[in-house]
């Protein structure tokens, strides 16, 4: 009984965190229609904020849920806590020269990324070039925000279901705040999208830092 309650809690938080998420950004957009209408920088918006969504859908939260979540878990589940985060370490440390790699190509390559998702563009050079000028800046969330996904699987592995699921509704406040606070050009957006996503990783920082550093104390005692 107490594991079908412990079932129905985390769904009913992860529910829950998922509802304000999705109020949050239905009112980030009404934010961005307020202040921007139809105006250049909220289509550059629209269309640089798709492209490293894509990825972050393939490779962040898409991947997290369907690949590392189940892996970790089972690994949790058949070997000791040592012998699990060893085997986080060896992931992050590839994930951090793929995710680079893949930023630093992304903003060689947005140019023909931004051409690619919005042909539509090139008719308006000024509207292309503050698309692409956007998606340069932007295109580090990628690394950012698998890096959350990569510590939300981490966390859901090891049943800590709070703190991951409420910290996307920090991507839409930041992006909220910030276009309110600087108002039309590349600097609102920009800032929000790229503090939202360090906003998500921090944020679950220290619940993992905590899980790992039982482990250490742990040793330690069983040392002494």
């Amino acid at each position: 009984m107490s594991i079908h309650k412990s079932i129905a809690k985390s769904a009913s938080i992860i529910g829950f965190a998922t509802f304000c998420s999705r109020i949050l950004g239905l009112i980030r957009d009404m934010v961005i229609a307020r202040l921007f209408g139809v105006y250049l920088y909220a289509q550059a918006f629209v269309i640089a904020f798709r492209i490293p969504n894509l990825f972050r859908d393939l490779l962040g939260e898409g991947a997290a849920n369907a690949a590392l979540v189940p892996v970790f878990s089972e690994y949790n589940a058949k070997h000791s806590k040592e012998e699990f985060w060893e085997l986080a370490n060896v992931v992050l440390n590839l994930l951090l020269v793929i995710l680079s790699v893949i930023t630093i190509l992304g903003i060689i390559f947005s140019p023909v990324l931004v051409r690619i998702f919005a042909p539509g563009f090139m008719a308006d050079p000024q509207k292309l070039a503050a698309t692409i000028a956007l998606n340069r800046i932007i295109f580090p969330y990628i690394l950012l925000i698998c890096l959350a996904a990569y510590a939300m699987a981490i966390l859901n592995s090891l049943r800590h279901f709070a703190v991951p699921a409420f910290a996307p509704c920090l991507l839409n406040i930041s992006i909220i705040v910030c276009a309110l606070i600087f108002g039309e050009g590349l600097a609102g957006l920009a800032s929000g999208v790229l503090l939202g996503g360090v906003l998500q990783l921090l944020v679950q920082i220290p619940v993992c830092s905590y899980s790992s550093g039982s482990v250490i104390r742990q040793q330690r005692r069983s040392g002494n």
